[in-house]
């Protein structure tokens, strides 16, 4: 049973991406320079990618489990993966890299960091049933069940920043749902951070695992 506990609400994450969006009119860095580099630092970079020939699904480079993210239309650079410290302490390095090594535009300018993600936990609780109890107790959500005229609740929790434009550079969005396959022990998780402070986002985004597990067993003990 300990270490059923133990297990109960480790995230685990599906896709996770970090990237930084550029607020420059031209994407600041010479990406075909940047693909000859990456191999010093131990990024394996397929030879066609080298030519120019790029395929369709097929990874630009790749790190054990990280693979660069590259959008010159959306002006954006970064590293998926599925482990939250790993991607952020590759981000980290490339960034360092690339500023380090790269001579990039002198007008390089962050725009905004974002971490996206989904992912899923499991837990020992039943999902529905701890939805299902927690909203039952919210006025609002009794007021509604009575203009349907059937009992309702929402199916999850699903939380931002009040009064805020999702538009801004300062975000905050996060679902934790029943997952609907598994909704009997699982929650599914799906989630995106902004911030146009480097050093703040990177310090919030290290704690995103245990924000999700605390936010859960909050819900749990209602």
């Amino acid at each position: 049973m300990t270490n059923n506990k133990e297990q109960s609400l480790r995230l685990r994450w599906i896709s996770l991406r970090l990237v930084e969006r550029f607020g420059n009119v031209l994407y600041p860095i010479d990406i075909a320079v940047l693909l000859r580099e990456l191999p010093k630092i131990g990024y394996i970079v397929p030879r066609k990618v080298l030519k120019g020939i790029l395929e369709p699904g097929e990874s630009l480079a790749v790190k054990g489990n990280l693979e660069l993210l590259i959008n010159q239309d959306n002006k954006t650079l970064g590293l998926q993966g599925d482990k939250t410290l790993e991607v952020i302490d590759g981000f980290s390095e490339l960034r360092s890299f690339w500023l380090e090594r790269l001579n990039p535009s002198p007008c390089a300018d962050t725009h905004y960091i974002e971490l996206g993600g989904e992912g899923m936990t499991t837990s020992l609780k039943n999902p529905i049933e701890v939805f299902a109890k927690f909203w039952a107790q919210c006025e609002a959500i009794r007021q509604l069940s009575k203009t349907l005229g059937f009992d309702v609740v929402n199916f999850g929790l699903h939380l931002v920043p009040p009064n805020v434009d999702p538009n801004r550079t300062e975000w905050f969005d996060l679902r934790i749902d029943p997952k609907v396959i598994s909704s009997s022990n699982q929650y599914y998780v799906n989630i995106i951070w902004r911030d146009s402070n480097l050093e703040t986002a990177l310090k919030h985004f290290k704690e995103v695992d245990d924000i999700v597990a605390t936010l859960i067993k909050r819900v749990e003990k209602e």
